[in-house]
């Protein structure tokens, strides 16, 4: 991707995170991005604002990280040995906020614009949300079956990672939406330990369910 188009996509998702899709005009996009504003010079790299945002998302939903090779099933095997279940879930736990973080304007325009662009809301939940979500589960499962312990059948590792991974989003979206800091008062860091503490009980000691 050229220089221009490529600030043209940093700066159109920047403000489509801030103001809204809607609300970014072609004009404010150009100028954010040093071109003339109102000239159509964007037009000559993409077709449309549409067009800009679909580009901004599938880079994104590209991009790896730290998170992605801790729920790579390519991990070296003695890599995972040599990690202690509380440290690797915690690592799981922080690089989840820090991909959030990263994807700050994306998740502003999933949860303010993107129901607007079905296709685009289905291929994000696709190689983001459901690709993330598999990786944790096979993470937890592998996890407990290395515990004699954690053995009950009923666990569903399924709904477990689907838990921690809203935990995750909701802790993070309250913190964007109060200028970085949640509104309870309670710290990342001690969020973190607490959601590895309790991740951490499932997938080493799980209680067997109560009959209802």
């Amino acid at each position: 991707m050229s220089d221009t188009r490529s600030r043209i996509v940093g700066e159109a998702m920047r403000l489509f995170g801030e103001l809204g899709y809607t609300a970014t005009t072609i004009a404010k996009i150009e100028e954010a991005a040093g071109l003339s504003p109102g000239s159509g010079a964007l037009y000559k790299h993409f077709r449309s604002k549409k067009d800009i945002l679909s580009v901004g998302l599938r880079e994104r939903i590209r991009t790896k990280d730290a998170l992605t090779a801790l729920l790579s099933t390519e991990a070296p095997p003695q890599a995972a040995a040599s990690t202690t279940p509380r440290a690797l879930m915690r690592a799981v736990a922080k690089s989840g906020l820090e991909r959030l973080a990263y994807e700050r304007d994306v998740n502003r325009i999933l949860v303010r614009d993107l129901a607007a662009f079905p296709e685009l809301l289905e291929e994000f939940r696709t190689a983001e949300v459901a690709r993330n979500h598999a990786a944790l589960t096979e993470l937890l499962q592998a996890r407990a079956s290395t515990h004699a312990t954690a053995d009950a059948p009923d666990t569903d590792w399924s709904a477990v990672a689907a838990i921690l991974q809203d935990a995750l989003s909701h802790y993070w979206l309250m913190a964007d939406i109060y200028g970085g800091t949640h509104p309870t008062g309670v710290t990342e860091d001690a969020y973190l330990d607490t959601l590895t503490d309790l991740a951490l009980a499932l997938v080493v000691a799980p209680s067997p369910k109560e009959e209802s």
